[in-house]
């Protein structure tokens, strides 16, 4: 054990490797176009469908006056529009035609620079790297939920 450390084993690794990748994606969010907060918002209206405020809220596991503020940043930005449909007291939002192009346009630059660290790793173990990724973190969402609560 060194000062502040534990001993080195596979979680300790899993930590010092996620600070790294902490640290290499602020990098790389650094170069979108998007602020991190709009990149979010956009990738979950990037399915068409309109939502309120409050189901952004749940959606985002946010709280509502934070959504509020980022989809007031959003509107003014112009990368969303909002309507209000007739059978409905509330307001939706959904991605515009230029949050749309800059969204694509981001994520074009994300996916290359994505594949270019993938080809890090022999092609044939890409999809098991991703399938044990992917399990990995969700172990971590329910691990923390455990331990930290919601």
């Amino acid at each position: 054990m060194t000062f502040l450390t534990p001993d080195d084993g596979p979680a300790w690794t899993a930590i010092r490797v996620a600070t790294r990748w902490s640290t290499v994606r602020r990098g790389v969010e650094a170069g979108q176009q998007l602020k991190v907060a709009e990149g979010r918002l956009l990738w979950l209206l990037r399915d068409g469908q309109p939502r309120t405020l409050r189901q952004l809220a749940e959606e985002l596991d946010l709280e509502q006056s934070t959504v509020n503020r980022q989809v007031h940043a959003a509107l003014d930005s112009g990368l969303i529009v909002r309507s209000r449909p007739e059978d409905s007291p509330a307001y939706v939002v959904t991605v515009s035609d230029e949050g749309g192009a800059r969204f694509r346009s981001d994520m074009a630059r994300l996916t290359e620079v994505y594949e270019r660290a993938l080809a890090a790793i022999p092609r044939q173990d890409q999809d098991r790297f991703l399938q044990q990724l992917a399990t990995f973190v969700e172990g971590l969402d329910e691990a923390s939920h455990a331990t930290l609560g919601p």
